[in-house]
Formats: C-alpha cells, structure tokens, sequence
C-alpha cells in the first residue's frame, strides 16, 4: 500500500547505490537522493520520516550525518548502509540512535524489510509520545479543576485566603525567575502557594474571621491548617516537592515555628523563600483583626527577624527585589 505521507532520503556518494535504493523504495514512498550528508542536511525541510545512508563518505562520515540528525530531528529513523560490516562500528551506531544497518550488495526484500520495521518503530515512538503529552494534558486539567475547586471551597469560609492565595503565587513566581529557579521547579512552587492556605477548610469559620486575640486552644487549632493541608493534597500527583510549601510555610529559622518546630537549613527551601512572600503579603493586606502596611514598613519589619523567623540569607537576597518592585509600582497591583 502507497504511503504518500512518508517521506525517505538516501544519502550515498555512489551514484549506483543511490538509484537501486531509489528503485526499491519509489512504489512504496516518495525518495530523495543526495550525494552528501551535507545536502541532505540543507533539505530538512522536506521532512524526511527515514534515512538510509552510508557509514563511510569521502566528506563527512555516516556516524556523524547521524548524530546531527538526530540532534536535529531526533523522531526521524535512520539506517546505516556499510560495505564493510565491523563489530565497532555497527555498535556505535546503535548506540548513536541508529534503528538497524544493512550490508552491500543488498536486496529487495531486505531494503524493503529494513524500511517497514524502522517506520513501524517510529510511528510506535510518536503514538507514544502523543499518549505522554494527553496525559500531560489531562492531569493539567485536572490540576486545574481541582484547584478552581478547593480554592473556592476556601473562600467560601475565608475570603481573604483565596486572593492572598493568588497573589503570593504570584510573587514567589516573579521572584523565583529573577533569582534563577528553574521554571520546572516553579510550576510546582506556584500550585503549592496557591494552595498553601488549603487547609483552613478544616478550620471553624468562628475562629478565621475572629476580630479580636485567639485563645489559646484557638491559636492551636489555626497551627493545624498546615498539616490538615499536606494531607489534603498529598495525593495529588502534580504538586511534587511543592508540598513543601504547604507543610512547612509556617516553621520558623529559630525553630519557634510550627507544625513541627524545624530550624535552619532543616526548614527545606521552597518553604524558607515562601515564607518570607507569604509574610509580605499578609502584613501589606486589611485584616479584620489589624490594618495593613505600606511595602516599605513591610520590608523594614522582615528585615528585622531576618536570622530569627526567616533565613537571613534569603531575606538578603529578596529585599532587593521587593525593593525594585515597590519602585515599580509592581507591588501595589498585585
């Protein structure tokens, strides 16, 4: 059966190896030959799905056309054509992204065997990849409805969890590039702050829009919103090492914090940085129980615990940002 969509190149400096290959393979798929792996190179455009070329050329050498096309084009199968059949470099082809290799004088059904297999595994190798990328699809979307869900969920006992949620994700984003975290690591940073606060839905509604001080057994059971969060999310699969944050955003670098009183270095550091953020956010903001601060009384009273609530280190190196924020306006739009 004709497949017009598959395209294959043959890449020899033998004039006669070139035709016979294109004699074999033309009934089946559309054929380009070239003399050299260097007009191959230059004709990518025409999206070859197969390559057939030979492993010793007078310019460059088959093992290196191979690594460039696999650099290149990494989905695209190719197969070695060896007048010379050597463990070595057999091997090393094979190891280079080769599918297989054929040996001169070849024959019909061998080409036409070696043409059939490598596609059947390229078209294997690109089902698989588009199985990956809908389940990566799929569990974004449902990182997304959930999250719509336990965010609502929150605000409808809370409402200031929710956008102080949003904008503390926010930040540690915009700060978390400006210092060098790796995008892969902020994606679950970022989940992880806007959920952060999650486990207030386990806290009475009396007791988070209290006005004046909590009682003691109040302020314990406020405590508990970290670890009844962790447990909340500790199944989801898209969070990672971003719970974390979740768990951790209220220990303190002296020890005094909570839930479990870790200290220093112990305190991991997505929780460390967050903390800070989170802090920042939460002074700047209205509260039923206290009025809010400017961005620079904010930075001023971080600065202050800095060693004792937060990792000194880490409040050196976000103050100038906050800084550099607040001079553009950025911090008030939040």
């Amino acid at each position: 059966m004709r497949n017009k969509k598959t395209t294959v190149f043959v890449v020899d400096d033998e004039k006669s190896v070139q035709e016979s290959m294109r004699m074999i393979l033309k009934d089946k798929y559309p054929v380009f030959t070239f003399n050299c792996p260097e007009e191959a190179l230059a004709d990518l455009s025409l999206e070859p799905d197969l390559i057939f070329t030979d492993i010793r050329m007078f310019s460059m050498n088959g093992l290196e056309f191979l690594e460039k096309i696999k650099k290149i084009k990494p989905q695209v199968e190719v197969v070695m054509i060896t007048a010379y059949p050597d463990f070595s470099s057999s091997l090393q082809a094979l190891r280079s992204g080769a599918f297989d290799y054929i040996v001169k004088p070849f024959g019909k059904d061998q080409v036409l065997e070696a043409a059939e297999r490598a596609l059947q595994k390229r078209n294997q190798v690109m089902e698989s990849t588009r199985l990956i990328k809908d389940l990566h699809e799929a569990i974004d979307l449902n990182y997304e409805a959930t999250t719509q869900a336990l965010v609502l969920a929150v605000d409808a006992k809370d409402s200031y969890t929710a956008e102080h949620s949003r904008r503390t994700s926010e930040l540690l984003v915009r700060i978390g590039k400006r210092i060098g975290i790796p995008d892969s690591k902020l994606i679950n940073y970022k989940r992880a702050a806007e959920l952060h606060d999650i486990g207030k839905i386990g806290i009475e509604e009396r007791i988070l829009r209290r006005k004046g001080s909590l009682s003691p057994f109040e302020l314990e059971k406020i405590k508990q919103h970290p670890l009844i969060g962790y447990q909340i999310l500790r199944p989801t699969i898209f969070l990672k090492e971003g719970l974390d944050i979740v768990l951790y955003h209220h220990e303190s670098y002296d020890g005094r914090g909570y839930p479990e009183g870790l200290k220093g270095k112990k305190i991991p550091f997505p929780a460390r940085l967050f903390a800070i953020i989170d802090t920042y956010d939460a002074i700047t903001t209205e509260r039923c129980y206290r009025s809010k601060l400017s961005p620079g009384e904010a930075i001023e009273e971080i600065i202050k615990v800095k060693g004792k609530q937060f990792d000194f280190s880490l409040v050196d190196l976000l103050v100038p940002h906050f800084l550099k924020f607040e001079k553009d306006g950025y911090l008030s739009r939040l």
